[in-house]
């Protein structure tokens, strides 16, 4: 066989892998060491002001993915956040802003 046949063979299955989900990352991580964003901000997003964790529900999707990218980058945050922040790959981070988006305003 060669390896344009391979290739075409493969091809179907690699486009339909599925886009990360927002929610299953939220409430249980990811498998590059993203702990669970439920953690401290709430199953529902609410957040834990005696922590210092904000809401999340509700805010624009472009809030929250330019914020982790910050934290992703070591600007602001703290250091938790910015070790979650790059153990989220691009497409996890913008899962991840849209469930939180979606959720309604606590």
């Amino acid at each position: 066989m060669t390896r344009l046949a391979v290739l075409l063979l493969l091809a179907p299955g690699l486009a339909l892998a599925a886009p990360p989900d927002g929610r299953q990352i939220a409430l249980h991580g990811n498998s590059d060491g993203a702990l669970p964003c439920a953690a401290c901000h709430g199953a529902n997003g609410a957040g834990n002001t005696s922590i210092g964790a904000p809401a999340l529900a509700g805010l624009p999707a472009g809030v929250i993915e330019d914020s982790l990218a910050q934290f992703a980058q070591g600007k602001g945050g703290n250091a938790l956040m910015q070790s979650i922040a790059r153990a989220l790959n691009p497409d996890e981070t913008k899962a991840v802003a849209e469930y939180f988006s979606n959720l309604p305003k606590p």
